[in-house]
């Protein structure tokens, strides 16, 4: 057996660990997808692929997300096979000593959906600490909501597109993102040139009457819509602005749309709470261990 360390996969290799996937799924419903590139990763000169291998076979597979050098994520497959036998222990142990430079400064969580009892009592035995869940909600999408009107008790909204070739537009963005979410300016500028990059996202202002009060971003595929960074100013939460706002997204969505999926933090219980009080329902969920 052997432990290889890399910044990509082959052809070969990405078969293999697809595979070894696949044999995890079949056995057990996981719904995990790990990173299969390193594009997202802050450094492309940094391993985020391990592959612990007998004879030509991938028996387990750890793969990293390093967005940037403060925070990290990790998600390892086994072969049902052969566990109970030390491969994602050593795994683990390969990938640390790797980011031994940084490991200190970075926040890095070893992320499950919570349907493998094996990985989990793995995660017992590494003593590893549940820190929260992040939650996929639907809805679908009936349209008996409809625009938001003027004696509905929720305030009037508007939506304002931005335009992802100007600057001042980018700005402005970037200042509204870290007002409501308190990224960080690199992670600001990250977030927002990410989606400002992606040919399927639109970005729109939130406005109420001739106030710029929110920001969203709306990305669009095959009959789906998913909903990120959705905020209102910190100054006019809980004062029906964000449910205002959600409503009169569900209700703008293009025709053939089906479905909005949005993701949020159980330590986000306001936007869970209004979230679900939407008609929106948990489809599945990512547990973080630290």
């Amino acid at each position: 057996m052997k432990i290889q360390k890399l910044t990509k996969l082959s052809p070969n290799q990405l078969k293999r660990v697809e595979k070894l996937i696949r044999d995890c799924k079949d056995y057990e419903p996981v719904t995990l997808t790990p990173s299969l590139t390193n594009e997202m990763n802050y450094s492309r000169e940094l391993p985020c692929f391990y592959l612990l291998t007998d004879q030509g076979e991938v028996l387990s597979f750890l793969s990293l997300f390093l967005p940037d050098p403060s925070y990290g994520e990790a998600i390892a497959f086994t072969h049902p096979m052969a566990r109970r036998r030390g491969f994602f222990k050593r795994l683990w142990d390969e990938a640390l000593n790797e980011l031994i430079d940084i490991i200190e400064d970075m926040e890095l969580l070893f992320v499950t959906d919570g349907n493998s009892p094996e990985a989990l009592a793995a995660l017992e035995a590494m003593d590893g600490e549940y820190q929260y869940t992040e939650y996929i909600l639907e809805k679908k999408t009936a349209r008996d909501s409809g625009p938001i009107a003027e004696d509905s008790g929720l305030p009037a909204m508007s939506l304002q597109k931005a335009d992802v070739s100007s600057q001042e537009d980018f700005s402005r963005v970037c200042s509204l993102h870290e007002e409501i979410f308190y990224d960080g300016q690199t992670g600001t500028l990250k977030f927002t040139q990410e989606a400002f990059r992606s040919p399927d996202t639109s970005t729109y202002y939130i406005q109420n009457k001739d106030r710029c009060i929110g920001l969203c971003h709306l990305t669009l595929s095959q009959g789906s819509a998913y909903l990120y960074g959705f905020g209102i100013l910190p100054a006019l939460q809980n004062q029906g602005y964000g449910r205002a706002a959600l409503r009169l997204l569900y209700a703008s969505l293009p025709e053939g749309t089906d479905r909005l999926w949005l993701q949020v933090s159980s330590l986000n219980e306001p936007a869970f709470s209004l979230y679900t009080s939407e008609g929106f329902q948990v489809r599945s969920k990512l547990d973080y261990y630290y």
